[in-house]
């Protein structure tokens, strides 16, 4: 995979700024994390902030060895964190990643998972991705949306222990 000296430390948008986790921001991102109405993906909310930093710990390590980077979506003027949003090596391997993201319940509506997410799919065109995809499950209506405005296609369905998944693709 080539990513030219990986994703940007910083990008920013009309109204967020995207900053590359790091351990500090364990306390505002286990809020998030810790609450079932807004992190709903994988084993469901975290209950333990060491398994916050343990995240963020994963994230930086992918981002100092493949290039590829996860963000913390953060409300100008304010600086409040309203969510995370960037790239991973998922189900579909390392050349090709998966773009993910979460916002907070009391954020969400406002468009800022299309916005954060139409930055992080501009910083993998600039380091070279050939291609990004994501999985979502048929009921994320909200985040089928979001991939929808993002150019992604639906490439195939799959099952998993828990239920359908999704995966769309972009061709970038």
């Amino acid at each position: 995979m080539s990513t030219r000296g990986g994703m940007r430390r910083t990008l920013t948008t009309a109204r967020l700024d995207l900053t590359a986790f790091q351990p500090d921001d364990a306390e505002a991102l286990h809020e998030l994390f810790s609450d079932p109405h807004t992190h709903t993906i994988g084993d469901g909310p975290l209950r333990d902030i060491r398994e916050t930093e343990h995240w963020i710990t994963r994230r930086q390590a992918c981002r100092r060895d493949l290039g590829l980077c996860w963000y913390a979506l953060r409300e100008r003027p304010t600086g409040r964190l309203v969510g995370n949003c960037g790239i991973f090596v998922g189900r579909t391997g390392p050349t090709e990643p998966e773009i993910g993201y979460e916002i907070r319940h009391d954020s969400q509506h406002r468009g800022y998972a299309t916005e954060a997410a139409t930055a992080v799919i501009t910083e993998c065109t600039r380091i070279g991705l050939p291609r990004v995809w994501a999985t979502v499950r048929p009921a994320n209506t909200a985040s089928l949306r979001v991939l929808h405005h993002l150019g992604m296609s639906f490439a195939r369905s799959e099952t998993d222990e828990k239920g359908t998944l999704h995966y769309m693709s972009r061709v970038l």
